[in-house]
């Protein structure tokens, strides 16, 4: 039996998995003119996120799931000060009734276990950790579960490597 002991990481015995990277490095090498903040769906799907566009997806999903809309705010106004155009797509509601009372729900957009993500989200209140995310292509989410046969054994610096070269 193989024993890892870890600090600072949650565990669930959920067989979905995310592991969210930030760089400690001032490595802002994938800065974007433009970010394009997309709602997405982050499940079992087995995959490491190392592109702009996508962890911005990320981070915007988990908003929205979290409703924590104020972050928007503070994610725009870093985006400003660092003179990067942004573009917010608009989320879409469902509102339904249950047993008396009525529930709103993100209409598309989901996250595995969003409601860990509390501690990631303060990202936003922090203009440098925000900006090593998004841009620094040392900062990744790496994706995944238990339950594939097929699921990849994630080599970091191997697929670093192979994703810069062609990007």
């Amino acid at each position: 039996m193989n024993l890892k002991i870890r600090s600072n990481v949650f565990e669930t015995n959920s067989s979905s998995t995310h592991s969210i990277c930030v760089t400690k490095n001032n490595i802002l090498d994938k800065k974007l003119n433009n970010i394009e903040f997309a709602i997405g769906e982050f499940g079992w799907e087995c995959r490491i996120i190392y592109d702009v566009n996508t962890k911005a997806k990320y981070l915007y999903t988990a908003i929205l799931v979290e409703d924590k809309l104020d972050l928007i705010n503070k994610i725009k106004i870093i985006l400003d000060n660092n003179n990067i155009e942004y573009n917010f797509e608009t989320p879409e509601y469902e509102t339904w009734e249950y047993e008396g009372r009525e529930y709103t729900n993100l209409k598309y957009g989901y996250i595995d276990h969003s409601e860990d993500l509390d501690e990631f989200l303060n990202i936003c209140e922090d203009e440098n950790k925000l900006m090593r995310y998004l841009f620094s292509s040392e900062s990744f989410i790496i994706t995944g579960n238990d339950n594939d046969d097929h699921s990849v054994d994630i080599n970091v610096k191997y697929d670093h490597e192979e994703y810069y070269k062609g990007n």
